[in-house]
């Protein structure tokens, strides 16, 4: 049974979570990272942390987003992944164990339990969250083509 208007929320909630989590991590270091330094000490470290603080909140609701979504769309796609063989399973194998990777990254610095750097866990994130939407553009294409 086809469920439209189902699948189109899934996706939509898949894709607006990853846009508001990468897009935000984008903004953090293109534009607001830079304008930090012309605050004082105090302040900026006053600013940093209300702004991890409520930064955290919104990915935390866009991983739930993500893991809800992309669990749908995993079973709902399943016949697909079969089809492609080996390199479908391997992909969205990939893909997932990326996101869980990012995810624990996020959830370990902010309870205290991985003490990298801001600016290198801030990087390994964004380089493995362009990974991610690199596998997912690649699972479609060949969905599409098959």
């Amino acid at each position: 049974m086809d469920h439209a208007i189902l699948q189109i929320a899934m996706r939509y909630l898949h894709i607006l979570s990853a846009i508001i989590i990468v897009g935000g991590m984008i903004f953090i270091s293109i534009a607001l990272k830079p304008a930090l330094r012309l605050l004082d000490d105090d302040r900026r470290q006053s600013f940093q942390d209300v702004l991890h603080r409520r930064f955290h909140r919104v990915v935390y609701l866009c991983f739930a987003g993500l893991l809800i979504s992309g669990a749908y769309n995993w079973i709902r796609l399943a016949p697909a992944y079969h089809e492609m063989g080996p390199k479908g399973n391997a992909v969205i194998g990939v893909k997932v164990l990326l996101a869980a990777i990012a995810f624990v990254l996020i959830w370990g610095r902010s309870i205290g339990l991985i003490r990298l750097p801001d600016k290198a866990c801030h990087l390994i994130n964004l380089h493995l969250m362009a990974i991610i939407i690199l596998l997912a553009g690649l699972l479609r294409y060949w969905r599409l083509a098959l």
